[in-house]
């Protein structure tokens, strides 16, 4: 088994699997080390020898830290004019207080895709808002904190969506709830709330925010909704909103603020366009 003695930190990422080869110089010593003679038709060729596994080092005394690792290949880079290594698994080490460490950012990558796999699931594919599932969830959470008697819900609805589908495509359709999404998103932040999409052209956004400065909010939420339309070669396409507004202070539970919410949209739509109804 061959013996390679390289840097710490080269060392730490090859043990940390954060390096997965390494290199040597085209050099006199490593040419007797690596390349092995033959006779072929009278001349001499060589080949690069390959080992099964080698043992990588930090330092060259016994009680340095050292580890056994299996060689997948060694290769020549004419472009580099080197020898490089690459690894696969380690197999054995000795003398080195890198294996919690190890351990530990494993766990800690685990955890790491563990959070962007839940938070996938949490968001709708299409304009990358929290789902309703993840609304269900942050609505009885919310419910309880002690500031819940500012906790209230906005429900933004598409008006005319079917009709803007219909005559423009889907594809339209899709690029206006993208852009909407955008827009609650930035408003959202200015009240103090989540934005989840609630139905195909219904939007929600729970928010901590007193009755006295909500209607100022929503107005500029509007006015910026209605400040850009949607190119189409036919007609640009504005995005037309209704939006109903409950509190949960002024209701018995989070279900009747969610429907008095509801109503409150539908009551919007009724009174016309880019209209705000409270209930």
């Amino acid at each position: 088994m061959q013996k390679f003695s390289v840097s710490k930190e080269l060392f730490e990422d090859i043990l940390l699997k954060k390096a997965l080869s390494f290199n040597k110089p085209n050099s006199k010593y490593w040419k007797k080390i690596l390349l092995e003679p033959k006779i072929v038709d009278n001349n001499i060729e060589y080949s690069i020898r390959q080992f099964d596994t080698l043992t990588i080092t930090n330092g060259l005394s016994k009680e340095d830290p050292s580890l056994v690792i299996e060689c997948k290949r060694i290769d020549y880079s004419s472009h580099k004019d080197c020898f490089e290594f690459f690894l696969g698994k380690v197999i054995e080490q000795k003398n080195t207080n890198l294996e919690e460490n190890y351990k530990d950012n494993l766990i800690e990558e685990l955890l790491k895709e563990k959070e962007l796999l839940k938070d996938e699931m949490n968001r709708d594919h299409l304009t990358k808002v929290f789902n309703r599932r993840k609304m269900e969830d942050d609505l009885e959470v919310f419910s309880r904190q002690s500031n819940s008697s500012f906790l209230c819900v906005i429900f933004i609805d598409v008006s005319r969506f079917r009709r803007i589908n219909d005559e423009f495509a889907y594809e339209v359709g899709d690029k206006g709830l993208i852009y909407l999404s955008q827009k609650l998103k930035e408003h959202a932040k200015i009240l103090n709330g989540e934005v989840y999409r609630y139905t195909e052209e219904k939007f929600l956004i729970l928010c901590f925010i007193t009755k006295n400065h909500i209607l100022e909010k929503l107005n500029e939420l509007i006015e910026d909704i209605k400040s850009k339309k949607i190119y189409h070669p036919l007609r640009n396409i504005p995005i037309p909103v209704s939006i109903g507004v409950s509190f949960l202070n002024e209701c018995k539970n989070v279900n009747e603020m969610i429907k008095k919410a509801n109503s409150a949209v539908y009551t919007a739509k009724n009174k016309g366009i880019n209209k705000i109804e409270f209930e």
